[in-house]
Parts: structure tokens; C-alpha cells; sequence
């Protein structure tokens, strides 16, 4: 693999992509709430699956994840990552429905982040399919609330690869009404040959 040689351009390229991805699901979140909703794409890179609790902090505790397999040209899983608190404040402003504490988010809570993470996640690999040339489709989120490390974990185990790295999209939700930001990451994760996939259609292999 030569993972390790993405060059600048080809990763400008990627978050160019997603930045667009960004723009259609900011546009079909505003549709949705009929609120204006904005998504920033701060940042992307590639890192080993492993490493990337180090994404949230060390001490994040509970995170909220949405899980999506993709298939198409490329095979392998989507993870949209939050903290717990981001998570229940996103289903304030989706439902006005005040979660305290450790409470347990409710199926209509859940219901809402799971059709945001759809959103959000068809938008991105959408855009990045017409940067790769690639099809790439996803599967209808599955949500997951659990220490974000046993998530990564449970996810690692699914690959068989030496080297299993992942594309890790930083998103931010600017909500004007209330006034909020709030943190996300979109974890891109190949199986081994469709990472070999992406990187041939980026002529690195």
C-alpha cells in the first residue's frame, strides 16, 4: 500500500469533495428542520484505525455512533462519531426534547440522529464517488452508544488486513437557531481492497 505517500493534492482533492458533500447535506438539514443548518469541513486526514480514539480526546467517555456499510466499487463501513453531549444536544434542537445526564436517548431520539447521520452520510460519499469515479452506496445507519474506543474496536475487528487505515472527515454543525456548533467525524474505512481501489482511481498504486 502507499498510503502513507497521500500527497497534498491528492488529499485537497478529498476534502474538496467533502466539502461539497457538506454543502448538499447542509442544504437537505435546512430543508428538514426549516432552520438554517451549516456544515464545515475543517479538516481531513489519514490515520491508522487504531489510533483514532486519539480524535476525540482521551477523556471523551461515551460517544454516539452511526454505522453504515457501503458497497459499490468499494466495500468497507462508515462511522459518524459525536461526543454524548453534542449527541443529545443535536436531538434538542432536531425534537426540543431535553435529555439530562446519563438518561438513555429515546427511540425518537434515536430515530432523528440515525436520519441525520443518512443525510450526512449519503452527501459525503456521494461527492466523493464523483471525485473518485467510483460508486459507492450506503446502507441505512445503525446507532451505537458506547465508549467510542469499544466502537473502533468492534469495527477494527471486521477487517483482516495488516495495515487498516481510515479517511477522517471533521465536520462542524453551525445551527443559528439556537446558536450552536457541533463536532463530528466521518470515518471513511475501506476494507483492503478497496482501499487498494481508491488508491489506483488516485494513481497511488
Amino acid at each position: 500500500m502507499k498510503i502513507k505517500e497521500l500527497k497534498e493534492l491528492q488529499l485537497d482533492g478529498i476534502k474538496e469533495s467533502a466539502n461539497i458533500g457538506g454543502g448538499h447535506a447542509a442544504t437537505a438539514l435546512t430543508q428538514m428542520l426549516g432552520k438554517e443548518v451549516g456544515v464545515e469541513v475543517p479538516r481531513i486526514e489519514v490515520m491508522p484505525i487504531e489510533k483514532t480514539p486519539e480524535l476525540l480526546g482521551r477523556n471523551v467517555g461515551i460517544t454516539v455512533a452511526a454505522l453504515t456499510k457501503f458497497f459499490g466499487d468499494v466495500t468497507g463501513r462508515n462511522l459518524i462519531v459525536m461526543s454524548d453531549k453534542d449527541a443529545k444536544t443535536l436531538i434538542h434542537i432536531l425534537l426540543n426534547e431535553e435529555i439530562e445526564g446519563d438518561r438513555e436517548i429515546s427511540e425518537m431520539g434515536i430515530s432523528s440522529i440515525q436520519e441525520v447521520a443518512n443525510i450526512l452520510c449519503s452527501s459525503y460519499l456521494s461527492a466523493i464517488s464523483e471525485f473518485l469515479g467510483l460508486m459507492l452506496l450506503p446502507s441505512v445507519p445503525f446507532i451505537v452508544r458506547d465508549d467510542f474506543r469499544a466502537i473502533i474496536s468492534s469495527a477494527y475487528l471486521e477487517f483482516s488486513g495488516e495495515e487498516e487505515y481510515v479517511f477522517c472527515v471533521k465536520t462542524i454543525f453551525h445551527f443559528k437557531e439556537p446558536r450552536k456548533e457541533l463536532d463530528a467525524y466521518l470515518l471513511l474505512i475501506p476494507d483492503t481492497d478497496g482501499l487498494a481501489t481508491m488508491l489506483k482511481a488516485m494513481d497511488l498504486l
